[in-house]
This record gives structure tokens, C-alpha cells and sequence, in this order.
């Protein structure tokens, strides 16, 4: 394994990625980059609570479920659990049932109020990770930092991909533009904020 450069890697650490590719994946995990990890059907207010506990260790939940919901309050005080609950009973009240997923094996979480909106945002992260696999390292990490940028806040997607060995050696015939992969991630957190801002209204009109 080709190891990155002493400047590589503290670009890098800059975005949240202490130690590039020293994940290594298994067949089993590679299989799952793309793929649905894990489904949770959140079907009563009661699953917020039950959900929070054993997902509290996930590094990315919080970050993600609030990042296609700047409604939200912000986060309350305690541990990650009570914080995790919290935002699943806020969410739920809002948006009522859906699926609580991880996508991809070092993916986003999301909270879909369908199966067809579910494909809708597995499609745009499997994009994502296909182009990613195909790059090089520099556009990864160009991109990488483009995202940044917009979202300082938060470790994208790219980055998330790039602690681990995903990117293969192979011959590439083209190498897509860093604007090219973050539009790809953008494309994706666009489409899950729009899925969450609509169902907010669908709620509050079935409400009524």
C-alpha cells in the first residue's frame, strides 16, 4: 500500500481524516461501500428512544440527521444518547414514521420517510463512491476541500471514504474534476434536505 506524503497527510488531518487508508477492507465491507448497512423502521414516538441507545456511538448520526434539518433546536445538553433521543423524538414529530439508515459501510445516516425516497438518496450516495473509486487521491482531496468550504462544519463524505483502502490501484481512462465529486456529495445532502423540508409540510398539512 503506497502510503500518502507528509503534506498529503496533513491536509488531510485538516479534514478529519487522521490516518488515510489505514482501513482495511474486508471483501464484506467493500461489498457494502454502496450499499444499505443498516435499516431501522421508526414507527412509533417510543423507537426514537429505542433507536438511541444502541446508536449513540455512531460518530456521524447526529451530524448528519441535523445537517438536512437546520430547524432543528439546537443540540441539547447531556449525553450522546439523551442528544441522539432527542433529535429522533424532534424529527419524529415532525416528519413522523420512517426509516432511520446507515448508507454504506462508511456512509451517511438518514432518516427517509420511504422506501422510493430511501433508492432516491442511496442512488445519489452510490454516485458518490462510484466517481470517488475512480479518482485519484488529488481530486479526492481537492474535492475533499472544496466541500469544506461549504461546510466547515461538518467531515464529508469524500473524507469519510478516504480512512480507508476504497480506492484500488486500477487503470483510470479519465479522472473526474474535484467539482465534478463535490456536486456529486452536494447533490446528495440537497436531496435529503429536500426530502426532510417536504415531509415536514406533508405532516403539518395531515395534521391540521
Amino acid at each position: 500500500m503506497a502510503f500518502p506524503d507528509p503534506d498529503s497527510l496533513q491536509l488531510w488531518a485538516s479534514l478529519g481524516v487522521a490516518a488515510p487508508r489505514q482501513v482495511r477492507l474486508a471483501p464484506a465491507a467493500r461489498a457494502r461501500l454502496a450499499h444499505v448497512v443498516e435499516l431501522n423502521d421508526v414507527s412509533s414516538p417510543s423507537d426514537a428512544e429505542r433507536w438511541a441507545g444502541p446508536l449513540a456511538r455512531e460518530p456521524h448520526i447526529l451530524a448528519d440527521l441535523s445537517r438536512v434539518r437546520p430547524w432543528l433546536p439546537p443540540g441539547a445538553s447531556g449525553t450522546r444518547r439523551e442528544t441522539l433521543t432527542a433529535v429522533l423524538t424532534e424529527i419524529m414529530g415532525r416528519e413522523w414514521t420512517g426509516f432511520l439508515v446507515l448508507l454504506g459501510e462508511y456512509g451517511p445516516w438518514v432518516y427517509a420517510p420511504s422506501v422510493a425516497d430511501l433508492q432516491e438518496l442511496s442512488r445519489h450516495y452510490a454516485a458518490v463512491v462510484l466517481s470517488a473509486t475512480g479518482a485519484s487521491e488529488q481530486t479526492v482531496l481537492d474535492a475533499a476541500q472544496q466541500l469544506q468550504q461549504t461546510g466547515p462544519a461538518h467531515v464529508s463524505l469524500l473524507a469519510r471514504l478516504e480512512a480507508t483502502d476504497y480506492r484500488q490501484p486500477q487503470p483510470r481512462i479519465s479522472d473526474p474534476l474535484p467539482s465534478q465529486l463535490a456536486e456529486l456529495e452536494l447533490a446528495f445532502w440537497h436531496a435529503a434536505q429536500a426530502q426532510a423540508r417536504r415531509r415536514v409540510q406533508e405532516w403539518e398539512r395531515e395534521k391540521r
